[in-house]
């Protein structure tokens, strides 16, 4: 057998490949208004289906025919994906701002699966309007049934989309080849799965309709018994909600043992499911919001620093014990290493990407003190917003040479300052002694003796040692008094 000849397995497959490639490349251009990606995408869906069924040989022609003719509906299901798209998309930022260590887990778990059932939908409900005629509250039902039945053959598809952006991003050079690739090869798949779930479900149509018509039939030649069948009972006033419950219960008490496990499973299991799906969340959520409402009695960061497992609790749950007079509603946190530490060989170096976003959090107020790396000591005392640490030095021994005192460019005696620095050491004079020569200035850290260190579980990561900077803000003195005694005392 020729392979090329143009009706060949292997050419016909180059072909439908081919054609998936152009369907992503005219989605891709028509999707740039945005407002229009939910035209593009069903009509890529309804060409795409049609291809592989092999009920359709062109591209061009059938696309903006369906483009066309499912702009409005398509735009509308759009633009309510879209906005409840960006609600998750603001709670995902909102937890990256805040944390992922800092957030409940429960919330993260609930919020993954919220975000995968959105994604799910938006995948599912697109195809459904382009191979079916239905009202957008009968697309946006069978989209969500579609990705409850079909879930774990979804999720795959799911994670090949993310994993393709995560690639575009890392391997930005190669952008266009995994776009290619990746879009294409999770789009293939995704039409083999609508394909089989629409097949299915038109073959259940399909039956129902010829029960219909036999129902109808029999119903024509005795107008006594019900369309509907014997176990269906109706009543007069069915239309209304109280007559549909009476209606659905004489129907429930007529049935057999496995007729009632058959009634539940084709009318009421999705429902039941959904429904403690939105109770468990309701209930998290009331719990969350209102009486697992914690306030944040002191909050800490690591900078270039490490914690063990026993400091982080000393410095968390010992430290509560002590600070809180209701446990139930306050919370002690310590973050994990702000600076995103990257590492070139051996050496440390500091990331000015992370540098820019400390500083906003640090003037918001999150945090209420530091531990820095002794060797970037100079670097994050810069950002000029730390207590004095005079009180706390002197009362726990702390030696002049492990008091930290910032003195900006600005504030050297005059000339340059450059020049005054250089002709200080030249004479023989410290830094300390030149800052006694400018007057009395605030201590802004403290570098912590060794055997504190080690209390307390913090090691820096260059190992030159660790600073301890309070932050400026509204919290009471005693706060930072119970803080540096727990610190600093036995």
């Amino acid at each position: 057998m020729n392979i090329f000849k143009f009706d060949s397995p292997v050419m016909q497959f180059v072909g439908k490949v081919a054609d998936m490639i152009i369907l992503n490349l005219l989605t891709l251009i028509l999707s740039i208004p945005i407002i229009t990606f939910g035209a593009a995408y069903t009509a890529k869906y309804y060409v795409s289906m049609k291809i592989i069924r092999g009920e359709e040989g062109t591209v061009f022609k059938p696309y903006f025919k369906a483009f066309k003719n499912n702009f409005k509906q398509a735009t509308l299901i759009w633009i309510i994906q879209l906005v409840i798209l960006i609600l998750i998309g603001a709670d995902w930022l909102w937890i990256y701002t805040k944390g992922f260590n800092n957030v409940n887990d429960i919330y993260l778990v609930a919020l993954g699966f919220v975000t995968c059932v959105a994604i799910m939908i938006t995948m599912s409900i697109f195809p459904f309007i382009a191979r079916f005629e239905m009202t957008v509250k009968e697309a946006f039902k069978g989209a969500g049934i579609f990705s409850f039945l079909y879930f774990f053959k979804l999720l795959p598809i799911v994670a090949l989309e993310i994993i393709t952006i995560i690639a575009c991003i890392w391997y930005a050079q190669w952008l266009p080849a995994i776009l290619l690739f990746g879009t294409t090869t999770a789009f293939y798949f995704m039409n083999l799965t609508m394909i089989k779930g629409f097949k299915k479900l038109e073959d259940k149509l399909e039956k129902e309709e010829e029960v219909k018509a036999a129902e109808e039939e029999k119903a024509a030649e005795d107008d006594s018994e019900s369309q509907l069948g014997e176990s269906i009972v109706l009543r007069p006033d069915e239309h209304t909600i109280k007559g549909k419950f009476e209606a659905e219960k004489q129907t429930f008490k007529s049935l057999t043992f496995k007729e009632k496990m058959i009634f539940i499973k084709d009318y009421y299991l999705l429902k039941i499911i959904l429904g403690v799906f939105v109770g468990i969340f309701a209930l998290w959520f009331i719990y969350d919001a209102f009486l697992d409402k914690k306030e944040m009695l002191y909050s800490g960061g690591l900078l270039y620093c490490a914690v063990t497992d026993e400091g982080r609790e000393h410095l968390t749950d010992d430290l509560l014990d002590k600070m809180a007079t209701k446990k139930r509603k306050q919370q002690v946190n310590l973050s994990e290493d702000l600076t995103m530490t990257l590492v070139e060989g051996q050496e440390l170096i500091t990331d000015p990407s992370q540098d820019q976003l400390l500083f906003p959090m640090i003037m918001a107020g999150y945090y209420d003190y530091f531990f820095i790396d002794a060797k970037f000591i100079d670097h994050y005392i810069d950002l000029d917003c730390y207590k004095d640490l005079s009180e706390y030095a002197g009362m726990y021994g702390i030696p002049e040479e492990d008091r930290y005192v910032y003195i900006s460019e600005e504030e050297l005696t005059d000339g340059d300052a450059d020049d005054s620095s250089k002709d200080s050491k030249e004479d023989g004079i410290s830094d300390s002694e030149e800052a006694e020569n400018i007057g009395p200035r605030e201590i802004s850290a403290i570098r912590i003796p060794d055997e504190v260190c080690e209390k307390i579980g913090v090691q820096s990561l260059s190992g030159e040692g660790v600073y301890l900077a309070l932050i400026l803000n509204d919290k009471e003195k005693e706060a930072d008094d119970m803080f540096m005694a727990h610190i600093f005392g036995n």
